[in-house]
């Protein structure tokens, strides 16, 4: 291995200790968030110390089949790649765990790979030693904006130069220097190993292109690239890209030279509305807002930012605001926040009487397009909080979702990749990033699901289901489309129920999450439960990374049943059940909205393997999110001993593994003998591993017999005296 003479070598003392070890493996989600980052992840803290300047705080390293992924903290945001904040961090890697080759950046440490970060290159010390770019390393990192903490993606498979793949061993070792305060981490005199776990994870479960609901608005956003409509060679992959999304809103972007007709008799051939006049188009500046529904007004006075009222049809029951947003970029980052307080002024104009507009009360807005965030964090957070950096000229802001939170950042994964940058150039200095947002109001709209489409990472079966070209979105713009499903929900409810089986103490237990066991999509349309909102609906993945009282326990079915016939189901969707008892939708937050109209409604609440429960009464519901604690003994329940008294708390029945509605421990149709057929139906000692409905108590394991099986909690539920009793389900 070759060294370079020109950087400097440190002298430090020869004396090293190893620390960090084989993890365990993981598929991180690169997306500027990171609590899909689990404390059991291998990880370096450093010891508590004074630094003149940034100081580096900790790193957690994983890796799955494709990726290495890197964590690291420090103590002062900065712009990984720019120098908003001055700084020279740099990341060593010792790839074949050998510190006999590469670059000495420290004892014990030869380092192949070297990452210098806001001068977008890395050193690569192998034999010819040479400069490789951050493309040649298909480096991913986020944020892209000012950050204490960033996440990385380096494949495994990774060639830098074109010759000497990067990673052939099983180890590795890490080293993070900030060259400007010279803080290293490991501190001279430790090293940090990672030793690849190759413990095949579960595939990613991919988005479909679909809507859950023919009902849900789907809102999407474009940046079509220097007038992308007006490009001969380019137009027909925009024709395929819009068709497979066929949105019902959308903002385009960089339409400068591009006439409104011209993109409406496009959208009018491909996606023919078959409503009188067909799209409506409207612009201001470079930006271009299609919709399929009339667009009742429109604001100009916003400089890179087009609100829109648009008519939704009378079955939503009230109008939508959407702003288009195309923020200036780069560097300018005063120019951008002159820009977000500008939008934030206009919205507590909106949310209040008198002004240039007037909302009615909890009409939904989202704002979505190129934000152009590549510098100071302070921007979105204005756009999320509504703290606006100018008051003298926009006034005091604050928050202006019609509850008075923030508003969401929907992160738009791609659909079948863990990455989700909606911006790539690949001849070009920066890394991928995400560019392009969707921003709404959660307190009045629910969002289905959200992707951004890359065909380059889709499988060619949905590349030929969708009609869609292997290339089609690279070959269209340097921007990939994001995309948002919303339900108007009309009612919502913030419920709280305990399941009998997990139930330890003050929580339930979350064993299938720890073991890798719980279903990223819902379990409950594969065994033929009705759904009428949320079929295949799929958990965000970083909350398998979440522990303790938010952490999610199982998936369950919330139903809205008639007032007056309580055994007619209105409507059904699932949720996530989380330690706690929260209810919560599959994105984890928030409460549990349905697209049905405000009034009077019975709810209940079913789990696959434990009796349901539902309201003795029916509750009035509307967009004011009603709270609802079924594990509180004062809430009452249809029928009689609807639940089981747990220490003063109310939980679902446990034992119905064959989800008839009843307990049974003997006779025709029981449930204990589907336990012993689950383990093999001879040996009763033996035990199944897995997802099963048999595993009552839902620790992941089927036991029959030995402590904590499956069988005495059936017995103990059923009286626990005379086998041949049952209990019945009270669900009508």
């Amino acid at each position: 291995m070759l060294f370079r003479s020109f950087r400097p070598i440190l002298v430090l003392c020869a004396v090293a200790h190893a620390a960090g070890s084989s993890g365990q493996a993981a598929t991180i989600l690169i997306d500027g968030r990171f609590d899909d980052w689990s404390p059991a992840l291998n990880t370096y803290t450093e010891p508590a110390e004074s630094i003149a300047g940034i100081d580096l705080l900790s790193m957690q390293v994983t890796n799955d089949q494709d990726f290495l992924y890197v964590k690291v903290v420090l103590d002062t945001p900065i712009d990984l790649e720019d120098q908003l904040v001055p700084h020279r961090l740099m990341l060593y890697i010792d790839a074949d765990d050998n510190a006999a080759t590469g670059f000495p950046a420290q004892t014990g440490f030869g380092s192949e790979l070297g990452i210098r970060f806001n001068q977008f290159l890395a050193y690569y010390d192998v034999v010819p030693s040479s400069q490789v770019s951050l493309d040649d390393l298909q480096l991913l990192a986020e944020p892209v904006v000012t950050s204490t903490t960033f996440e990385l993606a380096i494949p495994r498979n990774v060639v830098p130069d074109g010759v000497n793949p990067l990673f052939q061993g099983p180890s590795i070792k890490l080293l993070f220097k900030e060259l400007d305060s010279g803080d290293v981490m490991p501190n001279p005199g430790s090293t940090f190993t990672h030793v690849f776990d190759n413990t095949p994870l579960p595939a990613l479960a991919p988005i479909s292109l679909s809507r859950e609901q023919a009902g849900d608005i789907r809102i999407a956003a474009y940046n079509v690239l220097s007038d992308g409509f007006n490009s001969s060679g380019r137009v027909d992959d925009l024709e395929e890209v819009v068709t497979a999304l066929a949105p019902d809103i959308i903002g385009f972007s960089e339409c400068f030279n591009t006439a409104t007709g011209t993109v409406k008799g496009y959208l009018d051939t491909w996606l023919p509305t078959g409503l009188p006049g067909g799209w409506q188009v409207v612009k201001d500046e470079d930006l271009i807002v299609a919709s399929r529904w009339p667009i009742l007004n429109s604001w100009t006075h916003l400089y890179r930012e087009f609100p829109v009222l648009v008519d939704l049809p009378a079955a939503y029951g009230t109008d939508l605001l959407f702003t288009a947003a195309h923020l200036l970029c780069c560097s300018n980052d005063a120019g951008r926040q002159d820009q977000v307080d500008s939008y934030v002024a206009f919205m507590h104009d909106a949310i209040t009487a008198g002004g240039l507009i007037d909302l009615p009360a909890n009409t939904p807005f989202v704002y979505a397009g190129d934000l152009n965030l590549v510098g100071d964090a302070a921007q979105l957070n204005t756009l999320l909080t509504g703290a606006i950096s100018d008051v003298g000229t926009y006034g005091p802001g604050g928050a202006y979702d019609w509850d008075g939170s923030a508003v969401t950042d929907n992160i738009c994964r791609h659909t079948h990749a863990n990455a989700a940058y909606t911006w790539r150039n690949d001849n070009g200095s920066y890394t991928p990033g995400r560019l392009d947002y969707i921003l709404h109001s959660d307190a009045v709209l629910a969002l289905r699901k959200s992707f951004t489409l890359r065909t380059e990472v889709m499988p060619p079966a949905e590349l030929v289901q969708w009609g869609l070209g292997a290339n089609a979105t690279t070959n269209a713009s340097d921007h990939f489309p994001v995309v948002a499903d919303f339900a108007v929900p009309q009612v919502n409810l913030a419920i709280t129920a305990l399941l009998d089986g997990p139930l330890a103490g003050t929580l339930m237990q979350d064993h299938l999450r720890q073991n890798g066991l719980l279903p990223l999509q819902e379990p409950y349309t594969a065994i033929g439960h009705f759904l009428s909102e949320g079929t295949g609906s799929t958990l965000d993945p970083a909350l398998l990374s979440v522990t303790g009282p938010g952490a999610p326990v199982d998936w369950v079915v919330v139903e809205l049943r008639d007032a007056v016939v309580p055994t007619t189901v209105v409507a059904a969707r699932p949720a996530l059940l989380l330690r706690d008892g929260s209810v919560v939708p599959p994105f984890g937050t928030g409460s549990l909205g349905f697209a049905q109209a405000a009034g009077s409604y019975h709810v209940a609440l079913r789990h696959r393997n434990h009796l349901g429960v539902m309201t003795a009464v029916p509750l009035l519901l509307s967009a004011t999110s009603t709270v609802l604690d079924l594990s509180d003994p004062g809430t009452a329940t249809h029928g009689v001993e609807a639940q089981k008294d747990v220490g003063g708390r109310m939980a679902l029945w446990a034992g119905d593994v064959s989800g008839d509605g009843s307990l049974r421990y003997t006779g025709s149709g029981n449930d204990r003998d589907l336990i012993l057929g689950r383990i093999g139906g001879v040996v009763v000692t033996g035990t199944a591993a897995g997802y099963f409905q048999e595993d009552v108590d839902l620790d992941g394991v089927v036991r029959y017999t030995g402590a904590g099986n499956d069988r005495d909690r059936l017995l103990q539920n059923v009286g626990g005296v005379v086998p041949t009793s049952t209990r019945t389900g009270q669900l009508p």
